[in-house]
């Protein structure tokens, strides 16, 4: 159960406070029902079936299988195999709140089989890979989350058909659902147009983006979501809320050889099986969805987040998700004519009524979610204030799809007004703040100093007014990092408040943070989205475009320098501009720069497969002539270099102790 504040007896510098535990769950201001939104995206799907307006809400068109394994009857899905594993925790724990351990359950590895030709590996990973097989070959929808889940999956529907593979589909561009690729195919397999891999056409960019732009970060973050630096089970991560785990290895990418347009539909044949792609901006602008006419099936991707309320904003950090795209891409969906429901995560639902049912709950609570933010961001209401009026109304937040396990309706309130609105809630001390040492020191002082905090701290865990201890921590642990018994402190406070949590991503931050604190950080098993294979299958602008942000501009205020690639092999030449602070990528070579090198782009995926031993490759290559000056040299070129920023390494970055 969450808990907040709502009063105080006394004021805070009072040691000894007597606090009163509020419910978390305020009365929703209103309970509008929910009606089905007309479309406003079109499709040449649309041909299929119109929006069923019918659709109901009501569980009773929900059969949750015997298997426990999908939704319905089992005329057209059945369990094909089972591994008798697991990656879930599923014991009972007064370290897990039953709900999440409930959810854990439904994520037992098997192989479940659509009519004679579907295939979906259920429970192997966060991801679930699916294999459509052909004529003369098979369909891969999302390879997987890496090489060897791929690889795991790979075995289990190599005992189906040994087919080759013909084509493969990114539905978008997140880690989980293209990282096995190399499992399936080979860079030479994919350049002759022997495998399709088949993408919506801003995937690569996407892709550059978490792999190298914001990586580190993003690849810290995603840790903390994940809880990595603890370890797995009642004390830990017990499952991941879209499946049972994200299953680490390495990360692979394959450039795709056939695109798809923004908002655009692909109609395709591959062996034998007609597919409708359709792009279908949600979670991700690239995200796809793959429909099957002939059989009435859907391959959902991640367009519905599992049995989980979406993740309109992902706490571990992303771009804006539009929530308005999202719900209209849900009725582009509605529109198919669709009897089976796969997904990228969650269980498949088996049944036209349920289909519906799912679609139209899951797109309605993301408008609810959206309208009713926006309606009382007009009355004036900032984000703390939101959170505790938006609420999902019975028939959505009792429905079966929309528990939050993954995403909540709080924090996508929050991320709705920042996207809509700005960081900036009106009051012009926002504007311009104290200092953020000077700060926690002014609010030590007003709280009677660091012993007051630590006792009132003790009172509010004690009253089980968790985030609250947490919050006032923080200020003497900005002012001295090593001040144990706060940090201690703090830790306590987050695991009893993580144990509390029924939304794995809170459990799991709060995990990871109480580990910092307590200088316990496990860094054996966090994810890291840096690949080799990855920055070597991008294309060479997007590379040196990402140089760009890593620019030490107090460094160059006074710096003009250029420095241009010729890649004889892909007949591409570059410049890189330092100008005064910025830098600046041309894709053209521009007349002067005080360092032009002509090599290739083989030698420069050498470098970028060296590591901390470019150098090395560097100094091998200029021996060889495959990497010269045609101006300028190596002292220049090391100078050049010395101008852009190194990653920090994980350890180094404290989310919670600064």
């Amino acid at each position: 159960m969450a808990r907040i504040f709502n009063k105080m007896a006394l004021p805070i510098a009072i040691a000894g406070v007597l606090f009163a535990s509020g419910s978390a769950l305020a009365t929703p201001v209103t309970q509008a029902t929910s009606t089905v939104g007309q479309s406003l995206q079109t499709s040449s799907a649309a041909q299929y079936q119109n929006i069923d307006l019918n659709a109901r809400y009501t569980s009773e068109v929900l059969f949750e299988n015997e298997s426990n394994l999908f939704w319905g009857k089992g005329d057209r899905i059945k369990v094909l195999s089972k591994t008798g594993e697991s990656l879930a925790y599923t014991a009972e724990s007064d370290h897990v709140h039953p709900t999440l351990t409930k959810h854990g359950r439904k994520m037992d590895q098997a192989v479940l089989q659509v009519d004679d030709n579907v295939y979906l590996g259920y429970g192997f990973g966060l991801d679930t890979p699916v294999m459509i097989e052909g004529d003369d070959g098979i369909i891969i929808v999302d390879p997987g989350e890496s090489v060897q889940m791929a690889e795991s999956v790979k075995q289990q529907f190599r005992k189906i058909t040994d087919k080759p593979v013909k084509a493969i589909i990114y539905s978008h561009n997140h880690i989980d659902h293209i990282s096995g690729v190399r499992a399936w195919a080979t860079d030479e397999q994919v350049e002759s147009g022997e495998i399709k891999i088949i993408a919506q056409e801003g995937l690569t960019a996407a892709v550059a983006n978490w792999s190298s732009n914001l990586g580190t970060l993003f690849g810290h973050r995603t840790s903390y979501t994940g809880a990595k630096h603890v370890e797995e089970g009642e004390h830990g991560t017990v499952n991941d809320g879209l499946g049972p785990r994200f299953m680490q290895g390495d990360i692979s990418f394959i450039e795709p050889n056939v695109l798809i347009e923004s908002h655009g539909t692909l109609d395709i044949t591959i062996s034998g099986v007609r597919m409708q792609i359709v792009n279908v901006p949600s979670e991700t602008k690239d995200e796809v969805v793959v429909y099957l006419p002939e059989q009435k099936i859907l391959h959902a991707a991640e367009v519905l987040q599992g049995e989980n309320f979406p993740n309109l904003h992902s706490i571990r950090g992303t771009k804006f998700r539009d929530p308005s795209m999202w719900f209209k891409g849900i009725d582009t969906m509605r529109k198919f004519d669709t009897e089976i429901m796969i997904n990228s995560h969650g269980r498949p639902v088996e049944g036209k009524a349920a289909v519906a049912n799912v679609l139209t709950a899951y797109r309605d609570a993301i408008q609810y979610t959206h309208d009713q933010t926006i309606r009382f961001m007009n009355k004036g209401m900032t984000p703390d204030e939101l959170v505790e009026v938006v609420k999902l109304p019975s028939h959505l937040a009792e429905h079966p799809w929309l528990g939050e396990h993954y995403g909540t309706v709080a924090h996508a309130v929050r991320q709705i007004y920042v996207g809509y609105n700005g960081f900036f809630e009106g009051d012009p001390w926002q504007l311009e703040p104290m200092a953020y040492e000077q700060r926690a020191k002014a609010f030590v002082e007003i709280m009677g100093g660091r012993d007051n905090i630590l006792t009132t701290a003790k009172a509010a865990i004690k009253a089980e007014n968790f985030t609250f201890a947490a919050e006032i921590l923080s200020y003497p642990i900005t002012l001295n990092k090593n001040d144990t018994e706060a940090r201690q402190l703090k830790a306590q406070a987050y695991k009893a408040w993580s144990a509390d949590q029924v939304n794995i991503n809170w459990r799991n931050w709060g995990l990871n943070a109480a580990a910092e604190l307590e200088g316990k950080r496990d860094f054996s098993n966090m994810i890291s989205f840096a690949s080799v294979d990855v920055l070597t299958a991008l294309p060479t602008k997007q590379i040196l475009d990402m140089m760009t942000a890593t620019l030490i501009a107090e460094n160059t205020l006074d710096v003009q320098m250029a420095l241009t690639y010729n890649f004889a092999d892909t007949n591409e030449s570059f410049t890189v501009e330092i100008r005064n602070g910025i830098a600046q990528l041309h894709e053209t070579a521009v007349k002067g720069a005080d360092v032009q090198i002509n090599t290739s782009r083989a030698v420069l995926n050498q470098i970028l497969m060296a590591g901390p031993n470019a150098q090395q490759v560097i100094g091998n290559n200029l021996q060889s002539g495959d990497f010269s000056f045609a101006n300028g040299s190596i002292k220049e070129f090391g100078q050049f270099m010395g101008y852009f920023d190194k990653a920090m390494a994980p350890k180094d970055i404290m989310l919670i102790v600064r």
